[in-house]
């Protein structure tokens, strides 16, 4: 399964993603794998768990080739697996594409379609009908997923980029390229920080410098203080 020479299941989201986040792949490779995900599995309402479905029972492979297409573990766009493409994608340092993921599979962005969609838009599904299904787009049991905590961390890790450590707080965002400034407020181990990143060129990783309560730092922040508020300031270039 998962070769180009299969007739159906060629391409797996997770072994793309996860060739990427382990940084197993090579640059090269995981640039192709994350590629093909956006190629094959990519749809207005998320990324799908494979393609192409599965029409034929297999018991080779197993349960997968016996559900209908389109549902479930068969080719639907399945949420658990959503986030690690976009953590993939801010491992390559494609804010673009990350927020193109990100935002495909949010409940909120499908919120006017909700005679296609069927389920609240305040809360991730575990999937939607993938393209093969008549019902494409139909999101089905609510709150039985952990998708919202891993996109919790893809947007606040990954995307904003904060992430603290054992160290210090590293911060290094991977957004999209017409993101000129963002703010954020963090609280940990007892301080506060108040960060703002400026984008001014318009990249979508990379930082030029960092100052803490007005010197200049670098990453890992030095850890501050219990009850202090400390102002960091990061220019991206």
């Amino acid at each position: 399964i998962g070769t180009n020479e299969t007739e159906e299941g060629k391409v797996f989201l997770n072994a793309q993603s996860w060739s990427v986040y382990s940084g197993v792949a090579s640059e090269e490779r995981a640039i192709k794998a994350m590629d093909a995900v956006d190629q094959y599995l990519y749809s207005k309402y998320g990324l799908h768990l494979l393609w192409p479905a599965y029409g034929k029972p297999n018991d080779e492979i197993g349960y997968v080739t016996r559900v209908y297409k389109g549902i479930k573990e068969n080719a639907s766009i399945f949420s658990h697996p959503n986030p690690w493409a976009v953590i993939a994608e801010c491992k390559l340092g494609r804010g673009n594409k990350a927020m193109k993921f990100y935002d495909s599979i949010l409940p909120y962005h499908q919120n006017d379609q909700i005679e296609i969609r069927q389920s609240e838009p305040y809360s991730y599904c575990q999937f939607i009908m993938g393209k093969d299904h008549t019902a494409h787009g139909r999101a089905r049991h609510p709150w039985l997923t952990g998708t919202a905590s891993w996109f919790y961390t893809a947007a606040t890790k990954h995307i904003l980029g904060i992430q603290p450590t054992y160290d210090g707080l590293i911060i290094d965002p991977c957004i999209p390229s017409d993101w000129k400034e963002f703010e954020v407020t963090r609280e940990w181990r007892g301080a506060k920080y108040l960060i703002t990143v400026e984008n001014l060129n318009g990249v979508e990783k990379g930082i030029s410098s960092i100052t803490l309560n007005g010197k200049e730092v670098s990453n890992p922040i030095p850890i501050q203080e219990n009850g202090t508020v400390n102002q960091i300031k990061v220019i991206m270039g």
